[in-house]
């Protein structure tokens, strides 16, 4: 079966440099983020079961790292979401207001999305009410990112406010995982610089050597964090919290 005219038509080369980011990409923007938020994933997958709901889904990117884990994956975003691209999620909605019934659903995920809302908490407690009696909440926390999709991105939050927020809405936290460290945060100003370069009608000479530098530069933070990774100063934390059975 063939797929969509898009996939279809790409080049090889947009192929390679727009698919998903994997383990292995660092060529591709902000893969030095991404690739540490697929390996906790990978670390609390363990956690994930029954019917999981992706709060903020986008085009469900993450959606391999829980197959075999789940009976099925969900999706929710906004009809408006840039992320979106030619999926299509399960619902459009909002966070802190899903269009599902009470205890629908045995595992939420909410990845690079509670930073957008102007009321986290509300989403926080949706999820209580969407999970079953000692289901499972996975949240990201960001904590020390560049400033992003402005003038929506509203908050930080460190792992004392991770907690406080959680155990508010009734969650026991289970397990916090660190996600980079400061000079992965370096890595993605620097990162950030390259890409606003590599735009415009120049970009048919500076996508080459951008890319190139991508590999370069990602490939030596990614190392410096490794070795001076300090769990206080972090890029975000990956939560996993229980509800009460």
């Amino acid at each position: 079966m063939s797929g969509p005219p898009a996939a279809r038509d790409a080049s090889p080369w947009r192929r390679l440099t727009s698919g998903p980011t994997g383990r292995f990409t660092p060529w591709k923007f902000n893969w030095l983020a991404n690739h540490k938020i697929i390996a906790a994933l990978e670390r609390v997958r363990v956690h994930a079961r029954g019917d999981l709901l992706d709060v903020g889904c986008g085009s469900k990117p993450f959606a391999p790292v829980f197959a075999g884990r789940v009976r099925r994956y969900w999706g929710s975003d906004l009809a408006a979401s840039r992320y979106l691209g030619e999926a299509r999620p399960d619902a459009f909605a909002t966070a802190e207001a899903q269009p599902f019934r009470d205890g629908s659903f045995d595992t939420v995920l909410g990845l690079s999305m509670l930073t957008y809302l102007a009321e986290p908490q509300r989403m926080i407690e949706e999820a209580s009410r969407l999970l079953k009696p000692g289901g499972v909440l996975i949240l990201e926390f960001t904590q020390m990112v560049p400033l992003h999709d402005e003038p929506h991105d509203y908050f930080r939050f460190t792992r004392c406010g991770a907690e406080l927020l959680l155990r508010r809405a009734g969650f026991e936290p289970v397990e916090f995982v660190p996600v980079g460290g400061l000079s992965a945060r370096v890595g993605l100003s620097t990162i950030a610089a390259l890409q606003r370069l590599n735009r415009g009608p120049t970009r048919v000479l500076t996508e080459l050597p951008v890319r190139l530098l991508y590999v370069i530069l990602q490939l030596g933070f990614e190392l410096l964090d490794r070795l001076c990774f300090d769990p206080r100063e972090v890029l975000a934390h990956i939560v996993v919290a229980r509800k009460p059975g």
